[in-house]
């Protein structure tokens, strides 16, 4: 298993809500968001179950991060997945053990993007 998950009792609205009061209390902060869900409704008039990305960060442990290995800015900010599936709402993260071989391809894509530049 590749991710950290938790099927809540909650709306997407209420556990994102509960989860910035939780994540200021610890020092991280939401430094960007994006709504999925969205997009692909706009671009592509398909209906989508409620889907947020919530990245977030703590400075202090980001410049920390970058002393150790300062192109750590790929894995962090971290980015924190609120979605509803079948009906229920769910939190993650991805951890690092078996997303290389799901984002392979899309990898290889950038990868090649930035040699071409």
């Amino acid at each position: 298993m590749f991710r950290h998950r938790r099927k809540v009792g909650l709306s997407v609205e209420e556990a994102e809500k509960k989860f910035r009061e939780e994540l200021a209390k610890r020092g991280y902060k939401v430094i960007l968001e994006f709504t999925p869900s969205d997009v692909i409704k706009n671009n592509l008039g398909v209906e989508m179950e409620p889907y947020r990305i919530l990245y977030v960060c703590n400075p202090k442990v980001f410049y920390e991060m970058t002393k150790k290995e300062y192109e750590i800015g790929s894995f962090a900010p971290c980015p924190v997945l609120f979605y509803e599936k079948d009906g229920e709402t769910y939190v993650a993260i991805n951890t690092a053990d078996d997303v290389l071989d799901i984002i392979k391809e899309p990898l290889e894509v950038v990868k090649s993007v930035i040699e071409d530049l």
